[in-house]
């Protein structure tokens, strides 16, 4: 019976497992982290250091995350709470804070937000209620609130789709060329083309896709 060490498709897929793991749980306790701290800044009246702190609670994203959501609905209350005490500037700052946190949480197959969408409506309306800027004086309230959204809609950087075809582009062209080497020379070092046929074809379309996606990402 042959060990586990003996089997590299059983022994990847235990290290592809451990590692997003690990990598989860630093995003949990990272997470958990940022929102203790902006509960402790909060409770202390240092404001701005807690919306700081709640954003990035909601930055480190994970499937089911409790942490962001509790930022979430903190960063909305110190938003409704500042506005009806009249500190639109605190209100302001709470809002965006929560927009960059959900905007910098996409995921390949993540539709429409209605959280960073009511953000960026918020956003807009304070923004407009308190334009300072003579280059808008003749234009309506709602025109400006429209151009405000458009803006706010604006493509992010980079596009997850042409990041995915780059970080699985280099893999497969990194794997690849190992493969080859592997695979494509005797022991004498000669090349052989038959072994180097399959894995040269892998290396190029893997080299092509992360150029691709290091081009429109």
């Amino acid at each position: 019976m042959r060990s586990m060490w003996g089997r590299p498709a059983i022994l990847g897929t235990v290290a592809v497992l451990a590692l997003t793991a690990q990598v989860l749980g630093r995003v949990a306790s990272e997470s958990r982290t940022d929102l203790a701290a902006a509960k402790s800044f909060q409770q202390n009246d240092e404001v701005a250091l807690a919306i700081e702190h709640y954003r990035r609670a909601i930055r480190w994203s994970f499937p089911s995350n409790p942490y962001s959501a509790e930022a979430v609905s903190a960063l909305r209350a110190i938003a409704m709470e500042s506005e009806a005490e009249g500190d639109t500037a605190v209100a302001l700052s709470a809002w965006r804070s929560l927009a960059a946190g959900l905007g910098a949480t996409r995921f390949l197959f993540s539709g429409s937000d209605p959280e960073l969408e009511h953000a960026r409506d918020q956003i807009a309306r304070i923004t407009v209620i308190h334009r300072s800027a003579p280059i808008d004086a003749n234009l309506s309230a709602e025109q400006l609130v429209a151009d405000h959204r458009r803006l706010l809609r604006g493509e992010i950087s980079p596009d997850p789709w042409w990041g995915a075809l780059l970080l699985s582009g280099m893999a497969t062209w990194v794997g690849a060329l190992a493969l080859m080497a592997r695979r494509g020379f005797d022991a004498a070092g000669r090349f052989l083309w038959k072994g180097a046929q399959g894995p040269l074809c892998g290396a190029i379309v893997g080299f092509v896709s992360f150029a691709l996606g290091l081009l429109f990402a």
